[in-house]
């Protein structure tokens, strides 16, 4: 019950502050202690432990509109029961001994083993995700040479009170002196007494991502206070966002890993022989005989639920607050850009076949953003684009966009642009009513206020097209 609710205490009491200056003295000071305390493993007393950890893995997909405001759809499931072992001076082991999946979509992804369990000792010194793949030696805020790499600042603390004390813990914010070498960036809390790590929430500048298809790794590891002196792990949350890396397409592949740590056992003699072999085994039985108590459906249900939303938003926000205007994605700074596979070629009975394509540049990975697209049609020789700047901060945001584009009036496609186009062409089928429109919007403001303006001009379009079979119906005037 006391860690639970040290626990809460430390969500309620991590709200957004504005940060003090940067690299003062007590900052330092408060810093210092925490790279020395993590210099000795653990506190004082502490040989070992084993414990249990019990989390799920979910791969999700988000499929849309340009910003993806659609929650992610499940795609596949897995939930694992993990064994964990440390022994001093930082040896880890882990044995998955229960593992069950459920495949929601067609896939054929496969995980890298440390997706499949937790982070030991806070990373340790230098940071790797995926095997190395993802993200591989970013340094540590807390590691010997942080200092000489992050800049640091005090944005808030807290007291927990329990019975016999009080405990004050210190939210410490980081960022990179250079954002253009791997890092992260973030906050922490702080032990104020003993230095040892609380709580920690960060991302990773755009420069530590080996895999061109990371869009962004966000990381909150919670630890609580076992046996009133050793903060060590009990939740964690990783979230890892890819989007295709030749083509700026609407759509995201998430992989999302959750686990709850508890039933620590503490000087119990751990064999050095446990740690043999790789940090991370499954064990022989894990597929078949682990008691698991209720169904998968159930389980994954009880963990998802209406909890399927982006909650790892709160911490990319806080991480952007923290790095200003600099970017925090791995996206590429140019790339071809389609919003559906229509736009590179449909037909219609007002275009005939069309062809099209877009293009978006995002300069230096900042936050300014520029979208062109161009399209045109052979028959009705109607040609179309337009163009998109869009300036995004932390705090608020401002878009202004003009074109001539040829749409359909209806509010919900009637049916899917491919197979319109291919009863279009070939039958002489056409399920929309089309219009030319020309327009200019602006848009921009913050969370508390947004103006949003626009100018449109529409015009009446005849059909011009010749389907294979078939004849076309007028298109209405408009």
């Amino acid at each position: 019950m006391r860690v639970r609710l040290v626990s809460l205490l430390l969500l309620l009491a991590a709200r957004p502050a504005t940060a003090q200056s940067w690299n003062d003295a007590a900052t330092r000071a408060l810093v210092q202690r925490g790279i020395s305390r993590r210099a000795t493993d653990a506190a004082a007393g502490l040989e070992d432990f084993r414990a249990r950890a019990h989390g799920f893995v979910f791969f999700l997909a988000q499929i849309g509109e340009e910003g993806l405001t659609q929650p992610p759809k499940l795609v596949k499931a897995d939930q694992l029961e993990v064994e964990v072992y440390w022994k001093a001076p930082g040896h880890s082991k882990q044995r998955i001994i229960g593992w069950r999946d459920r495949v929601e979509l067609p896939t054929d992804i496969q995980y890298h083993r440390d997706h499949l369990g937790i982070v030991m000792n806070g990373f340790g010194n230098r940071i790797r995700l995926g095997e190395g793949d993802e993200v591989r030696d970013v340094p540590h805020p807390l590691a010997p040479d942080g200092p000489s790499l992050y800049d640091y600042a005090i944005r808030d603390s807290m007291v927990i009170r329990m019975p016999d004390r009080e405990i004050r813990a210190v939210e410490v914010a980081f960022r990179p002196r250079t954002f253009d070498a791997p890092r992260i960036v973030g906050s922490m809390f702080l032990d104020a007494a003993s230095g040892q790590l609380v709580r920690m929430a960060f991302s990773f500048t755009r420069a530590s991502y080996r895999d061109a298809t990371l869009e962004d790794i966000t990381v909150q590891l919670e630890n609580g206070l076992r046996n009133e002196k050793y903060w060590l792990p009990r939740q964690q949350e990783i979230e890892i966002r890819r989007r295709t890396s030749w083509m700026d397409v609407p759509a995201r592949g998430i992989i999302r890993g959750r686990w709850e740590i508890g039933d620590y056992h503490f000087n119990v003699g751990v064999a050095p022989r446990r740690f043999l072999g790789p940090s991370i085994e499954v064990a022989p039985e894990a597929r078949d005989s682990f008691p698991w108590t209720e169904p998968l459906d159930q389980a994954v249900q009880a963990e998802l639920g209406p909890k399927l939303a982006l909650r790892m938003d709160d911490v990319r926000a806080a991480a952007r607050s923290v790095a200003g205007v600099r970017s925090l994605s791995g996206l590429r700074t140019h790339s071809p850009s389609i919003s559906s596979f229509s736009e590179v070629l449909h037909a219609n009975r007002v275009e005939g076949p069309t062809i099209g394509m877009g293009y978006v540049l995002r300069p230096g990975g900042g936050p300014f953003t520029v979208r062109a697209r161009a399209g045109y049609g052979f028959t009705g020789r109607h040609p179309t684009g337009g163009m998109e700047m869009a300036y995004t901060t932390p705090t608020w945001q401002a878009r202004v966009t003009g074109g001539r584009t040829i749409r359909d009036i209806g509010d919900v496609p009637t049916i899917s642009g491919v197979l319109n186009s291919f009863l279009s062409q070939e039958l002489g089928h056409d399920y929309g009513d089309y219009v030319l429109l020309d327009e200019v919007r602006i848009s921009g403001g913050s969370e508390a206020v947004e103006v949003r303006g626009a100018y449109q001009h529409t015009e009446s379009l005849a059909t011009v097209g010749a389907p294979v079979a078939g004849t076309y119906a007028p298109n209405p005037p408009l």
